[in-house]
């Protein structure tokens, strides 16, 4: 066999061991060569040693970080906290006397089809066009024509315990110095206007 198919077949042979380090090449005394790998020459074998190293082989794979636990509480931000007074506490003192003062206008706290709380100064509940899905005439959603609404009307509660009544317009007051402070040109106008009206209905009142 040539030597140089054999230098080849030795290679290969090393490339398909990871372990392998030592090479033999054997010598009859007709001059016939063999490459041996980690197995020295017979006796008698002109013999020749090639040390290569050991063959690189893939690293281990990398192991897996165990899942991180489920949080048990509500996610951050998820609640607010108030960490200071609200903002009716810093309006101006009221001009009169405590016995001349009324109580504030009547607020009502109104509730939607889903569950969504609002206050109201009018008390008259709104309707909203709720969509709904429309089918086709076997039936099936997926030939549904056209589009419908069902009507739901909201449910309005009237706050008649002063303590709730004046905390009410205490919450209305600071989301309108919210909106008011994060608004700008022509809607902050009119969002300042609503500001101080809220604000005089509630200086003079009762619960100051």
């Amino acid at each position: 066999m040539p030597r140089r198919a054999l230098l080849l077949l030795a290679l290969a042979f090393i490339a398909c061991s990871a372990h392998a380090t030592t090479i033999y090449r054997c010598t009859d005394a007709k001059g016939n060569v063999t490459m041996q790998n980690d197995t020295p020459c017979a006796p008698g074998m002109k013999q020749e040693v090639r040390r290569i190293g050991e063959v690189p082989t893939a690293p281990p794979p990398a192991q897996r970080s165990a899942p991180a636990p489920e949080p048990s509480g509500p996610p951050a931000g998820a609640q607010f906290e108030l960490v200071r007074g609200p903002v009716a506490d810093a309006l101006p003192a009221s001009a009169l006397a405590a016995d001349q003062r009324k109580p504030p206008p009547a607020l009502f706290e109104c509730t939607t089809f889903d569950d969504e709380q609002y206050l109201s100064e009018s008390g008259e509940p709104e309707s909203r066009c709720v969509l709904m899905n429309t089918v086709g005439l076997n039936g099936d959603p997926n030939f549904g024509a056209g589009a419908a609404c069902e009507v739901k009307v909201d449910t309005c509660t009237a706050l008649t315990e002063p303590a709730a009544l004046c905390g009410a317009w205490r919450r209305r007051i600071d989301e309108a110095k919210f909106r008011m402070t994060f608004s700008a040109g022509a809607e902050k106008a009119r969002r300042t206007a609503e500001y101080e009206r809220r604000s005089a209905l509630f200086v003079d009142s009762a619960c100051r």
